[in-house]
């Protein structure tokens, strides 16, 4: 019943359009015959007839369908204009409101914005089991919270189908709300195929309530259940997005972990104290490796965490093959960073940039530019080419036959920096958005230049407001 209402009031409104334009069409043809017939017939008043009364007809008749024409041309299109500005605007207020989800603030807004453009006296909007909001006359009978009692309400829950109602003194369920409405609109919310709510219209008599105010309830009823998918295909992005990042930030590589427990244990007879201190390193870089990666950091814990797998590295291969020279601008150790970026870049530089014998130095910058902050991470390693450099961002292909494993310079087996650039590159971008990112630059036998910009203020995931939950759920 509810999708034949709302097939007739778009076919309604299709078919009044098509009529407006037949009826501009024909109009059309009546004018271009009678004002060249009007303004003979106005010549020869004047030129044959002395009596002034059949020239003062014609004039009057010129000046009717010019009348007619205005209304007929000009009026429809002004207020078709009219209407679909205050559509628009009604539906951008709604959108600030809802588009964090169906909160109980959320819908008293919505509820304040819908209810002046209806003839109702009162309305709710529901999340299928209690009232979210309720606004209008009597609402302070019917507060957040209130469990939905109304058989109306709970039918529409149900079918998924807009019900009109009325009631009477003899109906007592649900009377104490709203006592003085005697008749009331109840739309569904629907997301999904489900539904996650209803959107209530109240009226006094039920002869308030014609196809226009049917109509409106659909309608309103029709734009939050898709801004509220909108909200959930968000959400899912922002989870499906979080737990990636999650699973890329819990690959522990056995190797590493084997290689520097075993060079910890070979220091323990000879340098009991620098293996001490450096199971202190192991134990708060691991702790830190395994935190909370939905939460911005700083920049001063970043280059902590670098420090930690740099000293042990420097225990594994000498202070002698790997120096790391920092340079950090005044001010940088608080600017906030995406979690386990840096890490990650000083990682790369050892894996795939050390040479055999020659020692390695990472220089590592950070500072202020325009509208964001710049992190440098540059060594004098082997480099890599162009066209290695140019997919370095490629995603995995599963089609293409797998390398054959080859140990790196720490011990771990080498999965290609692609994966780590990745990792790097999706943080970026799930905090700072795509106007941020990474730049590579890299001459073989030179070195390699990664530049970290992040541009604009971050976006760090907050709990929001939840969609409307069903009913049946």
């Amino acid at each position: 019943m509810g999708d034949q209402r709302r097939a007739f009031h778009k076919s309604a409104a299709r078919n009044m359009t098509r009529t407006l334009r037949n009826a501009q069409r024909v109009a059309t043809v009546l004018l271009g015959l009678c004002v060249p017939f009007l303004i003979v017939l106005l010549v020869w008043d004047l030129t044959a007839n002395m009596n002034p009364v059949p020239a003062v007809v014609t004039i009057a008749g010129l000046v009717m369908l010019c009348f007619f024409f205005s209304y007929v041309f000009v009026v429809p299109d002004d207020l078709t204009s009219s209407a679909t500005d205050r559509t628009l605007s009604i539906a951008s207020k709604i959108f600030v409101h809802t588009r964090n989800g169906m909160t109980p603030d959320a819908a008293l807004g919505a509820c304040q914005i819908i209810l002046p453009e209806t003839l109702a006296s009162a309305m709710c909007i529901t999340n299928g089991r209690e009232v979210l909001a309720s606004w209008g006359e009597g609402c302070e009978r019917y507060p957040t919270g209130q469990p939905v009692v109304l058989e109306t309400t709970l039918s529409v829950i149900e079918t998924q189908v807009m019900s009109v109602f009325s009631r009477d003194a003899s109906d007592t369920r649900g009377l104490e709300f709203f006592p003085r409405m005697r008749a009331g609109i109840v739309a569904p919310l629907t997301v999904r195929g489900r539904c996650v709510g209803t959107l209530e219209l109240y009226y006094p008599r039920f002869g308030n309530i014609d196809t226009r105010q049917t109509a409106l309830a659909t309608g309103f009823a029709d734009l939050i259940s898709t801004q509220l998918a909108s909200f959930e295909l968000e959400r899912q992005e922002e989870v499906s997005a979080r737990v990636e990042l999650r699973a890329l930030q819990s690959q522990v590589d056995p190797h590493f972990l084997f290689n520097t427990i075993g060079t910890i244990v070979s220091l323990v007879r000879t340098e009991p104290e620098k293996a001490r201190s450096l199971l202190i390193d192991f134990s708060n870089y691991y702790r830190q490796t395994l935190s909370d990666s939905e939460s911005l950091t700083t920049l001063e814990r970043e280059l902590e965490q670098g420090i930690r797998y740099i000293n042990l590295m420097q225990a594994r291969y000498g202070d002698g093959r790997l120096r790391v020279v920092a340079q950090i601008e005044d001010g940088m150790g608080s600017c906030r960073v995406p979690p386990f970026i840096l890490q990650p870049l000083l990682e790369n530089c050892i894996k795939h940039a050390m040479r055999e014998t020659d020692p390695l130095t990472i220089h590592l910058r950070a500072r202020t530019i325009a509208n964001g902050a710049e992190i440098v991470v540059a060594d004098d390693g082997i480099g890599m080419s162009e066209q290695v450099r140019a997919h370095l961002f490629d995603p995995p292909d599963a089609a293409r036959p797998a390398e054959p494993a080859t140990v790196t310079a720490d011990g771990s087996i080498k999965r290609g920096c692609g994966l780590a650039l990745c990792n790097v590159l999706m943080r970026i971008h799930f905090f700072f958005g795509d106007e941020s990112g990474i730049a590579v630059e890299s001459t073989e036998g030179v070195g390699t230049t990664i530049t970290v910009r992040l541009l604009g203020e971050p976006h760090e995931p907050a709990p929001t407001g939840t969609l409307l939950p069903s009913s049946a759920s």
